[in-house]
C-alpha cells in the first residue's frame, strides 16, 4: 500500500501547488473559483486524499507496528479517541462551510472572517480534515496511516498559508495581519499540546493495568 500513498501523496502535492498558482493569478482569471461543482469536485478529490493517506491499510512489511500499538488496551483507547476525534471534526467542517456559505475558493460574500469558529482558528476547515485524518487512523488501526498524519497536516498548513500569502493576505493586508497575530492557524496550541498528550498516555496507562 505504500507505492498507493506515495503516488496519492504525489497528486496532493501537485494539487496544493495548482491551488497555489490559481490563487496568486485571482485577479487575471476573473471567475476561476465561481463554478460551484468545480469547487466541490476540488474539496471532494481534497478530502478523500487525506483520508485514503491515512486510511489505507498498513503494510507491515515496510513500517512494522510498535508493540505497544497491537495491545488490545491501546486500540480500544484509541479507537475512542478516534471516534471522538471524527465527531468533532465534521461538526467543526461543516459549521465552518455554513459561516462561509461557500465552498472551496469560491469568494465569501461577508469578507474576512474572524468571528464563530474563525474566533478559534484562521482555518478551521484544514484542522478538521487534519482532525478527521487523524480519526480514521485511529479508529482503523492503521499505523502507516498514523505515520501520514505529519505529511496531512504539513500539505494541510502548505495550502493554508498558500491562502494567505497568495488570496485572503493580500485582499485583507492590514485586516488580515492583525487576525493573524491574535489567531493561530489550526486553533488553539494547548488543544494540540492536550490531543498529543493523551494520544501519549493511552500506551502508558495499559502498561499499568
Amino acid at each position: 500500500m505504500w507505492g498507493v500513498r506515495l503516488i496519492l501523496l504525489a497528486v496532493f502535492v501537485l494539487i496544493v501547488a495548482a491551488m497555489g498558482f490559481f490563487m496568486s493569478n485571482r485577479k487575471k482569471l476573473p471567475g476561476l473559483f465561481a463554478n460551484r461543482t468545480a469547487n466541490l469536485a476540488v474539496v471532494i478529490v481534497y478530502c478523500l486524499l487525506c483520508f485514503l493517506l491515512a486510511g489505507l491499510p498498513s503494510d507491515p512489511d515496510v513500517f512494522p507496528e510498535p508493540t505497544f500499538f497491537s495491545q488490545a488496551a491501546v486500540r480500544i483507547g484509541y479507537s475512542a479517541i478516534g471516534l471522538i476525534l471524527i465527531g468533532i471534526s465534521v461538526y467543526i467542517w461543516f459549521a465552518a462551510v455554513r459561516q462561509r456559505k461557500a465552498l472551496g475558493g469560491e469568494d465569501v460574500k461577508a469578507g474576512l472572517l474572524t468571528s464563530g469558529l474563525y474566533g478559534y482558528f484562521r482555518h478551521p476547515i484544514y484542522a478538521a480534515i487534519i482532525w478527521w485524518s487523524l480519526g480514521l487512523a485511529l479508529v482503523l488501526g492503521t499505523w502507516d496511516g498514523l505515520l501520514m498524519i505529519p505529511a496531512v497536516f504539513l500539505l494541510n498548513a502548505a495550502e493554508a498559508f498558500l491562502e494567505e500569502r497568495c488570496d485572503v493576505g493580500v485582499r485583507f493586508a492590514v485586516q488580515y495581519e492583525e487576525y493573524r497575530k491574535r489567531t493561530r492557524m489550526f486553533g488553539p496550541l494547548w488543544v494540540w499540546i492536550l490531543l498529543a498528550a493523551v494520544l501519549a498516555a493511552i500506551p502508558l496507562a495499559s502498561q499499568l493495568l
